[in-house]
């Protein structure tokens, strides 16, 4: 195989596929890109055996053939070689990278063939969504997916399709994100997609005005003119997360999101580090935030100035960082908080017209 490119065109690829790279892996084969140069154009591909991406760069084919490049070590190449012309060799167990200056570089590679295989999209089942709705639930949904292996079924999120409605779905067994919008697709199955995926895919779908997932074979795939970003679904049962969600929260509270993000951070200089426990403690003319640290003597008292309650007196744990975390990525300015107890969920209920999002968050015991 022999092409002539450019580095321009090989650091915008490249820039994508060592998102797939991992520095610890018992498959070798993950750190290295595919190369296959013919009629087609001239296409790379990475994958870590779970998601992968594919591009199609601008380059004479002189010759057809594929390969294999380290993905990490030419990368690095790409970063020190001159601007221009840069000309690619794969011959045997090597590869040559040129540059238009004549700088060269001839490193050791491995068979293509036993590179895996590119899963196929025969576009099954489509859904179409407008990429800024797409951007703003993925901001909204990826903070709450569990990043604990062991449990496989929460290590994504999960996109429900029902008649009227399809769920974005999120938790880590702490807290649980819900977003429903309008089904216009045909769709009626569950899929489970990794974070992995879903992270990369907010700054991948850049640029478009609507974005599609394609379902098929067990993976889900998204194009992005010549890239495409996959991923193998997650086959596990989801756990049954409307069942958690409380319908008899009848204590409300209005408050400012930068005023409570401010008394979170507060209290938070004097949390304990194993618990990360703050209080929010509720009356009728007073509420603010608690965190009480015993073996350290710290306490520290955060009212909230902007606060609106005329509930019962509550006062409810939560662990620190995910209140936080909650709160950080709600979607508009005004909270609404609804409370039964000190005990049981508490929900963030966002007041927007274009979708309807439930976030929940489980409490801790106060231990002062």
């Amino acid at each position: 195989m022999n092409i002539s490119t450019t580095k321009t065109e090989l650091q915008k690829a490249f820039s994508k596929l060592v998102k797939t790279s991992q520095t610890k892996t018992q498959t070798p084969l993950i750190n290295y890109t595919y190369i296959s140069a013919g009629a087609h154009g001239v296409v790379l591909h990475s994958t870590d055996m779970e998601v992968g991406i594919k591009t199609t760069i601008t380059a004479s084919v002189n010759a057809e053939g594929e390969g294999l490049f380290p993905t990490s070590e030419v990368n690095d190449i790409i970063s020190v070689i001159s601007e221009g012309r840069v000309d690619i060799e794969v011959a045997g167990p090597h590869i040559n990278i040129k540059s238009e200056k004549g700088t060269s570089f001839d490193i050791p590679t491995l068979p293509f063939q036993e590179y895996p295989s590119i899963p196929e999209n025969n576009h099954e089942d489509i859904y179409n969504i407008n990429t800024n709705d797409l951007k703003m639930i993925l901001d909204s949904i990826i903070y709450a997916i569990n990043k604990d292996q062991l449990k496989p079924s929460l290590s994504g999120a999960l996109l429900s399709f029902l008649e009227d409605s399809v769920n974005f779905v999120s938790t880590d067994g702490h807290r649980l994100v819900v977003i429903k919008m309008a089904n216009e697709s045909n769709l009626s199955e569950n899929f489970i997609i990794p974070r992995k995926y879903l992270s990369m895919l907010n700054s991948f779908v850049q640029g478009q005005k609507e974005s599609s997932l394609s379902f098929s074979n067990g993976y889900v795939f998204t194009n992005n003119n010549s890239d495409v970003l996959y991923s193998r679904l997650i086959d596990e049962k989801y756990p049954n997360y409307e069942a958690v969600i409380p319908q008899d929260n009848n204590q409300k509270l209005k408050i400012d999101k930068e005023d409570l993000l401010n008394g979170i951070k507060a209290t938070s200089i004097a949390t304990n580090k194993n618990t990360n426990q703050v209080s929010l403690n509720l009356s009728r003319g007073e509420v603010y935030l608690k965190s009480v640290n015993q073996p350290e003597s710290k306490t520290v008292y955060a009212p909230l100035k902007s606060a609106e309650y005329d509930g019962d007196e509550i006062s409810i744990g939560f662990n620190s960082i995910y209140l936080k975390e909650a709160i950080s990525n709600y979607p508009t300015n005004e909270i609404n908080f609804t409370f039964k107890d000190n005990l049981s969920a508490t929900l963030l209920l966002p007041k927007t017209k274009e979708n309807n999002i439930t976030i929940l968050l489980m409490p801790v015991r106060i231990n002062e």
